[in-house]
C-alpha cells in the first residue's frame, strides 16, 4: 500500500498558494483526501481535512463544509487524540467554521471546549493559544460583544509577546509598535499584525476611533515592512473601514484598493472575500463622490457607529464590512469573509398547511400531572441534552453505526422549554425526557420508522422525570421527524422561501418557534442548513417590518393612548399599551438582526425574551424594557379632575404624566437606534415620521437584489 507523504503535501499546497493558483487548490485537496483513504492513513486524512475546511470556509461554502467538520471531530476521537494539541487545533478549526456559518451557540461551545483542552495541551506562550483567544474574540465581535472581544484580542497580543495593546498612550503606529518601522522576521509577527487589525475593528465599534486607527496603522505598517501574507489584505480593509468612519473617504478608497489587489492575487475574484471587500470599497467611493472629492464622514459607512459591532450582520448597514479573520489555528491560512454572509436561500415552497398555533395548550385534565421529585435547576433543554447523551446517542451508536453520521438531534419548536423559559410551573404538561431526531426524506424512507420504534423503546423515565405526557392538540414534539415535515408543521413551509416577497406570510412568533432551542448534533448539516434559512430574513423584509412596527408604536403609544385617556376609556388604554409593547419588542429583535438574536416569540414570552435581550452586552434598545414594564404595571394611567382613578369614568382629564414620560423615553431610544443604523435623518420623536426614511432604504435593498 502506497504511503501518503504529508510533508510533500504541505509543500505542494504552499506552492499553489505562492503561485496564486487558487483555481487548482480544490482539486488538489480533493485528490489528496482520496489518496489518504487509499493509503489508510487516518492521521494524514485529518490534516488534509483541516486544509479543505479552511479553503471552503474562505469561499463561504458552508453547506459542503459542515459534514467535513463533523468528520474531522469524529476522526480525531477515533484516533484517540483527546488530550493532545492536535485535538485542540481540531476543535478550533471546527468552531471557526461554525462561527463562519453563523452557528454561534455551537461555535462558542466548541471554543470553550478548546480553551479547556488548551490548558493541558498548549504552552502558555504558544501561537496556537493566541489563535484560540483571537478566534473566540472574533465570535464575540460578530455577536455584538466588542468589550469581551477587545479583552480576548489583548490576551492574544500578550501571549504573542506584544506589549502594545494599549495604543491610547501613543498616537502613531511607529510609536505604538517599534517593529512597524523595521523588517519583521519573527515567527509571531503575522499573528501579531493580524490581531492588531482585528482589535482595531472592535475598538472602532466601541467608539474608540483614535485607538482603533493606531492599531490598524500598526498592522498595515508591520505587513508593509517585510511580512508576506494574505492577511495583509485584511489589515488594509480594517484601516479603510476606520478611515471612512473618521471621515477620510479618499484614503479609505486607496486602502480598499490595496486590499483588493492582494485578494485578487491570493484568492481570486470568485471568493466572497473579494466580493464583500469590493462592495465596501463602493461605499467609500460613494462617500468620496458625494463630498466632491473632499474628506467627509460617509452617510452610510460599511460599519456601524460607536457602540455597535463593526462586523455585525445587521441588515441595516449596506454593505457589510469585511471582517479580517486570520484563522491562525495552525491548520488553515485562509482569512474569512464578512460576517454578513447569509446562509443560502432555500427554494420557494408553497404553504401546504396552516402553521400550528403559538399558544401553549392546557392539559386535557385540570388536575396537574404529578411528576417525580422536582429539581429546581433542571430545565427542559438540559434534560433533553442529558437524555440524548445517555440514552438516545448510545442506542444510535449501537444500532445505526452505518448511518449515525446522517442523524441530527436536538430540541426545537413549540413549548417554553425550547425557548429556555421553562420553570417548575411548566412541568404540568409536555415536559419530560425526550429529544428530536431529524432525517432527510431519503433517510426517513430507509430507516425512519425503525428508528422511531427504537426511540419509543428507550426509557420513559429519566433522572426522576417522566413519562412524558403530551397535552391535547400539542402535536408531536419529540421523536423522529423528516426535516421538511418538521418545519412545515411549524411554519407551513418545508424550507425558507427563496423569494423575499413570500416572507410576509411568516410572522415572527412562528419563526421564533422554528429557530429556537438547541441542536445537539448535526453531522450531515442538513437540519441546521434548513433552520438557518429561516433565521436569514432578507434585509428588505426586516426593513418592511421595522417600518410597520414604527407605525404601530406611534399609533398605539403616541397617538391613541392619550386620546383614549381623554375619552376616559381605560380598557382601550390597556390595549394601546399592549400594542405598543408588542411593536417595541419586535423592533428590538429586528434592529439587532434575527440572524444573531432570533425573533420575538409569541405574547406569553415577549417580556421574558426582551429582558434576556436587554441583559446581553452590545444590544440596541437595551433600555426599552424597563419603561415598557413600568408602563404595563401602572394602575393610574388616567388623571381625573386633578386625581387618579383605576376605573373608567365618563370624562377624564388626560394621560398620567408619568405614562407620557415613559412612552417618550421609549420612542427617543428607538429614534437614536434608527439614527445609529443610518435609517433616519430626522430628530423628531414621533415614530411615524421616520417611516419614509426606512422605506427609502428598503427600496434601495430591493434595487440591489434585482441587480444581482
Amino acid at each position: 500500500m502506497e504511503t501518503f507523504d504529508i510533508g510533500r503535501f504541505h509543500q505542494q499546497l504552499d506552492a499553489l498558494f505562492a503561485q496564486h493558483r487558487t483555481g487548482d487548490v480544490e482539486q488538489f485537496l480533493l485528490e489528496s483526501l482520496a489518496q489518504t483513504d487509499d493509503a489508510g492513513d487516518a492521521q494524514a486524512r485529518l490534516a488534509v481535512l483541516a486544509e479543505l475546511i479552511g479553503f471552503y470556509r474562505s469561499r463561504g461554502r458552508h453547506t459542503e463544509n459542515l459534514p467535513l467538520v463533523q468528520q474531522s471531530l469524529e476522526l480525531a476521537l477515533q484516533l484517540g487524540l483527546e488530550g493532545t494539541a492536535e485535538f485542540t487545533t481540531t476543535l478550533i478549526n471546527a468552531a471557526t467554521e461554525l462561527r463562519a456559518a453563523h452557528q454561534y451557540e455551537q461555535a462558542e461551545d466548541l471554543y470553550h471546549q478548546a480553551m479547556e483542552s488548551a490548558t493541558a495541551t498548549l504552552a502558555a506562550d504558544s501561537p496556537e493559544l493566541a489563535a484560540l483567544h483571537n478566534n473566540l474574540a472574533l465570535l464575540y465581535q460578530e455577536t455584538n460583544r466588542n468589550d469581551k472581544a477587545a479583552e480576548e484580542f489583548g490576551e492574544a497580543l500578550e501571549i504573542l509577546g506584544d506589549d502594545s495593546c494599549n495604543a491610547a498612550s501613543a498616537r502613531s503606529a511607529s510609536a505604538s509598535h517599534p517593529a512597524a518601522n523595521a523588517t519583521i522576521n519573527t515567527t509571531n509577527a503575522i499573528d501579531i499584525a493580524s490581531t492588531h487589525a482585528n482589535l482595531a475593528l472592535s475598538l472602532a465599534a466601541l467608539g474608540k476611533l483614535d485607538e482603533a486607527l493606531d492599531h490598524a496603522r500598526t498592522a498595515v505598517a508591520m505587513f508593509e515592512n517585510g511580512l508576506d501574507s494574505a492577511h495583509e489584505a485584511a489589515a488594509h480593509a480594517a484601516l479603510a473601514q476606520i478611515l471612512l468612519l473618521r471621515g477620510d473617504a479618499a484614503e479609505s478608497v486607496a486602502e480598499y484598493d490595496k486590499a483588493l489587489r492582494i485578494i485578487r492575487e491570493r484568492y481570486g475574484e470568485d471568493s466572497d472575500y473579494f466580493r464583500v471587500t469590493r462592495e465596501n470599497r463602493a461605499v467609500a467611493q460613494q462617500a468620496l463622490e458625494a463630498a466632491g472629492g473632499r474628506h467627509t464622514m460617509a452617510e452610510n459607512p460599511p460599519s456601524q457607529s460607536s457602540t455597535t459591532d463593526a462586523s455585525d450582520s445587521s441588515c441595516m448597514d449596506a454593505p457589510q464590512p469585511m471582517q479580517p479573520q486570520p484563522d491562525s489555528s495552525a491548520q488553515s491560512a485562509s482569512p474569512q469573509s464578512a460576517a454578513s454572509q447569509s446562509a443560502a436561500s432555500q427554494p420557494t415552497a408553497p404553504a401546504q398547511s396552516a402553521p400550528a398555533s403559538q399558544t401553549e395548550h392546557a392539559p386535557a385534565s385540570q388536575t396537574p400531572v404529578v411528576t417525580a421529585h422536582v429539581v429546581d435547576d433542571v430545565t427542559g433543554l438540559g434534560l433533553s441534552r442529558a437524555y440524548w447523551e445517555e440514552c438516545c446517542k448510545p442506542m444510535i451508536a449501537a444500532k445505526y453505526e452505518r448511518v449515525r453520521g446522517r442523524i441530527a438531534a436536538g430540541l426545537v419548536g413549540h413549548g417554553s422549554e425550547c425557548y429556555g423559559f421553562d420553570d417548575e410551573l411548566s412541568r404540568d404538561h409536555d415536559f419530560g425526557p425526550g429529544v428530536c431526531l431529524w432525517l432527510t426524506d431519503e433517510d426517513y424512507a430507509q430507516f425512519g420508522e425503525q428508528l422511531q420504534a427504537d426511540y419509543d423503546a428507550l426509557p420513559q423515565e429519566f433522572r426522576g422525570f417522566g413519562p412524558r405526557v403530551a397535552s391535547d392538540h400539542a402535536g408531536k414534539r419529540v421523536g423522529v421527524f423528516r426535516i421538511g415535515e418538521f418545519f412545515e408543521s411549524i411554519t407551513g413551509m418545508p424550507q425558507a422561501p427563496s423569494d423575499p416577497r413570500l416572507w410576509v406570510t411568516l410572522d415572527e412568533p412562528t419563526l421564533a418557534a422554528a429557530t429556537n432551542g438547541r441542536v445537539f448534533a448535526d453531522p450531515l448539516g442538513a437540519f441546521s442548513h434548513t433552520r438557518q434559512g429561516f433565521r436569514t430574513m432578507p434585509d428588505e423584509e426586516i426593513l418592511r417590518r421595522v417600518s410597520q412596527r414604527l407605525g404601530m408604536a406611534a399609533q398605539a403609544g403616541q397617538y391613541n393612548l392619550p386620546r383614549m385617556a381623554r375619552r376616559g376609556d381605560l380598557p382601550a388604554m390597556r390595549l394601546c399599551v399592549s400594542e405598543l409593547s408588542t411593536a417595541v419588542t419586535s423592533l428590538a429583535f429586528l434592529l439587532n438582526n434575527p440572524l444573531t438574536v432570533g425573533y420575538m416569540p409569541y405574547y406569553k414570552w415577549q417580556f421574558a425574551a426582551l429582558r434576556q435581550l436587554s441583559h446581553r452586552p452590545g444590544m440596541r434598545l437595551r433600555g426599552v424594557c424597563a419603561p415598557l414594564e413600568a408602563l404595563c404595571e401602572m394602575d393610574d394611567l388616567l388623571v381625573i379632575d386633578g386625581g387618579t382613578s383605576t376605573n373608567s369614568p365618563a370624562v377624564a382629564d388626560a394621560l398620567n404624566p408619568r405614562a407620557d414620560q415613559l412612552v417618550d423615553s421609549i420612542c427617543r431610544q428607538i429614534v437614536a437606534a434608527l439614527q445609529e443604523l443610518g435609517l433616519t435623518r430626522s430628530n423628531e420623536t414621533f415614530l411615524d415620521w421616520h417611516r419614509p426614511y426606512v422605506d427609502e432604504k428598503m427600496r434601495e435593498y430591493a434595487r440591489m437584489r434585482t441587480r444581482m
